[in-house]
């Protein structure tokens, strides 16, 4: 799953039409870098992908006072916005922290009962893996990785500690916490 994909779609989904360097400085503003691994070179990298892969289209650029070369303008196609709202619901059930914290940052571009949905997705799976963790046998003295108490128990607190986080970010979005798809303009139908 890519992060970058991810944000770079959204940046220009939320803009409607975006120039490479407006990307950046969304993510810059948005201070992506500290949760996420997202580095500037790859922003233009994932644009220039993108476009190969048919995810955006190049624009007529809307400039009309022109200072340097001519920026390059990006849409999403409908390809691109299938693509993003297959990451961001990938993102919103997916384990990994910096992924989860994207899927976090887009969420309101759904519908707020589908987030919910794809959320307790998230809890359950969490919950599961949980479980398994406490099956797995452990020895004081390991005599492989598997079997380290600290490596396991390690997981397993992550573990707890993002069902509460999930379970928590569920309870707010069904409080009436935040602004989603279905009550504002510009979101992606689940």
């Amino acid at each position: 799953m890519s992060t970058v994909r991810l944000l770079v779609l959204g940046s220009i989904l939320r803009r409607g039409i975006s120039h490479g360097y407006a990307v950046y400085n969304d993510l810059t503003s948005w201070r992506a870098e500290t949760w996420t691994n997202v580095k500037p070179g790859s922003i233009y990298h994932a644009l220039e992908k993108l476009e190969a892969q048919g995810m955006t289209r190049t624009e007529a650029s809307n400039d009309q006072v022109k200072l340097g070369p001519s920026r390059t303008e990006y849409s999403i196609t409908a390809v691109g916005k299938a693509e993003f709202k297959s990451l961001l619901e990938s993102a919103l059930q997916n384990f990994e922290i910096q992924t989860f914290a994207v899927g976090i940052a887009y969420m309101d571009m759904l519908p707020r009962p589908h987030v919910i949905r794809l959320l307790q997705n998230r809890a359950s799976a969490l919950k599961e893996s949980a479980a398994f963790l406490t099956t797995l046998p452990t020895e004081e003295m390991p005599t492989d990785p598997s079997k380290h108490p600290e490596l396991v128990g390690l997981w397993k607190n992550y573990l707890e500690s993002e069902i509460a986080n999930t379970l928590r970010l569920i309870h707010s979005i069904e409080s009436g916490k935040y602004a989603f798809a279905d009550e504002q303009r510009g979101g992606i139908e689940s």
